[in-house]
């Protein structure tokens, strides 16, 4: 992997342009967080007008629970888009640590290094056969027998 390193540092700085590329996530968010508003004003003003106007209790309640179950479906969505934002921005500090450990390393590694193998092994499986695959935090996987 290391004979390799220059191009694998290409592709994950790649990889980490397109991941920090927030624009569409961003403009998701804010239109479930103005969507979120905007259904919130309507149910204080539905329940304002209720205090304040003579109506069906029957009508009143089913615009009520249509306007929260909207408000509900909005606020959930607002959360999954954040989430999934928080979760990509982790996984590029991720990548920056990977790809700043990868450039300092040498091409052939003559002691262990803790640090290296926690910064670059994502797993190893091992199989029943004897072999062992390495998954690297970058996706590569390398098999090999023991």
């Amino acid at each position: 992997m290391m004979q390799d390193r220059v191009q694998i540092i290409k592709q994950c700085e790649a990889w980490r342009a397109r991941l920090m590329d927030f624009s569409t996530l961003d403009a998701d968010i804010e239109r479930q967080l103005e969507e979120t508003q905007v259904v919130a004003e309507l149910v204080k003003a539905a329940v304002k007008e209720n205090a304040s106007t003579a109506q069906s209790q029957e009508a009143y309640l089913k615009k009520y629970e249509a306007l929260t179950e909207r408000y509900e479906k909005a606020a959930a969505e607002l959360e999954r888009l954040q989430s999934l934002r928080t979760a990509r921005s982790q996984q590029d500090k991720k990548m920056a640590l990977y790809i700043r450990t990868l450039k300092k390393q040498p091409e052939v590694m003559h002691d262990w290094n803790d640090t290296i193998w926690t910064v670059m092994i994502k797993k190893a499986i091992v199989h029943k056969d004897g072999q062992i695959t390495f998954v690297f935090q970058n996706g590569t996987e390398i098999k090999t027998a023991l």
